[in-house]
């Protein structure tokens, strides 16, 4: 009977140091790329991504009977207008491939396993990453968020560290700055609300991590001990996750916290796709992804300016590689320069495409709809719910607002003006609605029409 030989340690040392080469000589790529200017940035992508379609459908048992050959090569060769041919790529094929069939490297590459069921149909799916994939990816958001953060910060962590990479992810970047961290992760009964505010007061955290909702909630948790967010807590920065933000909602914790709230934007299955910088804008990282702004209906590519649904394509993922995957988000990328220097576009993002509202004879997006009733309401808590009815809209409220006559006025005076319709107004159930935030990895200001109180209307 054959036997297989145990590793020696000199072995092992011997894997120890290749692996600790490898790492340096990608933090020397990330360390180039990012540093590139605009035409050798492009020169780039356009390599990156004919190498990307190649190894796709190469290695990927999926876009192996997805792409057409003929399709695959010409894109391969980079020929004018072949991409534009492949067949967009959907959150149902990754569902329907669940658990390996993305996968384009042998099983023992993979160094990660991610997983989650995000804004979609709620069918998992799978995310694989490489050691090559997931530093390169970790010192990427490293070298970003050097423009704000750096080894005199204290970075709290409130977001999912269970099989989603965002917590991981952003742990490790922002601990190779040299900044403390506070793992707080995510509704966890080990480490409840109370207990994060009381760790923000221990730690002197600088940096909060986590959903503008849930910093809101935070900051009301912290009110109600009788600690002051602007007074008694050093958080001057909030680096917002999971969700999409309002102006309404970024103004709303700048006022909060006394801190600056920063936009960040990515995927379980992407890993990070944009981020902030110094003037605050939302930068698209092209040095590992290529974005494609289309047309939600005909699926057409759009012009730089224009509004369209975000699909991308990685350029820098072995294990998962994914050709013009439509997100599902609605953006817009803006080319012209920014303040802060970069070379890198930026995104707007104007919320996800299963999150229209059709009220009346107008759609709207609960993002809209935040921005409208969190930028009238003037008393805490900052939680609202809302629902269609009919051609109207209802707003629930907190009782400190849902008496306060001039927040109403606003509230209605911007449904009409930016809606043009009608507002009826009812009663927050706010102890369920907390009990919601309390017991949700990724909490947002979602419709919640389940925690109206039906009794109480105006």
């Amino acid at each position: 009977m054959t036997t297989l030989a145990r590793p020696t340690v000199s072995d092992s040392r011997r894997r120890l140091h290749d692996t600790l080469v490898s790492r340096v000589d990608i933090a020397r790529k990330v360390a180039a790329v990012t540093s590139l200017d605009r035409p050798a940035l492009d020169a780039c992508v356009a390599e990156a991504l004919a190498a990307t379609v190649q190894h796709a459908y190469r290695n990927s048992p999926f876009y192996a009977g997805f792409v057409p050959a003929g399709v695959a090569a010409a894109a391969a060769q980079g020929r004018a207008h072949a991409f534009e041919a492949i067949p967009f790529t959907t959150r149902e094929h990754l569902a329907a491939a669940y658990p390996l069939g993305m996968l384009a490297v042998p099983r023992r590459d993979v160094i990660r396993f991610d997983e989650s069921s995000g804004t979609g149909n709620g069918r998992p799916i799978a995310a694989f990453f490489t050691m090559a994939d997931w530093l390169e990816n970790n010192l990427t958001v490293a070298t970003l968020l050097a423009a704000v953060l750096d080894e005199r910060d204290v970075a709290a962590i409130a977001v999912p560290y269970e099989l989603a990479g965002v917590g991981q992810d952003l742990d490790r970047a922002i601990e190779v700055l040299g900044c403390t961290i506070v793992p707080l992760g995510a509704a966890s009964p080990a480490c409840t609300p109370d207990r994060m505010v009381e760790a923000l007061l221990r730690s002197g955290a600088t940096t909060l991590v986590c959903s503008g909702t849930r910093a809101l909630f935070l900051g009301e948790i912290a009110r109600r001990r009788g600690i002051d967010p602007r007074r008694d807590l050093a958080v001057s920065k909030i680096l917002m996750a999971g969700e999409g933000a309002s102006p309404a909602k970024k103004r709303r914790l700048a006022e909060q916290w006394n801190a600056v709230a920063y936009s960040m934007f990515g995927m379980t299955e992407t890993n990070t796709l944009a981020l902030f910088c110094p003037e605050r804008e939302l930068h698209l990282v092209e040095t590992r992804t290529f974005f494609e702004v289309v047309d939600p209906a005909s699926g057409e590519r759009l012009p730089d300016g224009a509004v369209g649904e975000l699909a991308v394509t990685t350029l820098a993922s072995r294990a998962m590689p994914l050709l013009r995957y439509r997100t599902g988000d609605v953006c817009q990328i803006e080319a012209a320069p920014c303040g802060c220097g970069s070379v890198f576009r930026r995104l707007r993002h104007r919320g996800r495409i299963g999150d229209r509202i059709r009220v009346g004879d107008r759609w709207t997006s609960q993002l809209e709809i935040e921005d409208i009733v969190l930028g009238a309401m003037t008393t805490a808590p900052y939680y609202f719910a809302f629902d269609v009815a009919g051609d109207a809209l209802e707003i629930a409220l907190p009782p400190s607002c849902l008496y306060d006559d001039a927040t109403r006025a606003s509230i209605v005076g911007g449904v009409r003006d930016r809606l043009g319709t009608d507002v009826t107004f009812c009663r927050l159930d706010t102890d369920r609605f907390e009990t919601a935030l309390r017991t949700s990895a990724k909490p947002t200001m979602r419709t919640f029409s389940a925690y109206r109180g039906r009794e109480d209307r105006r």
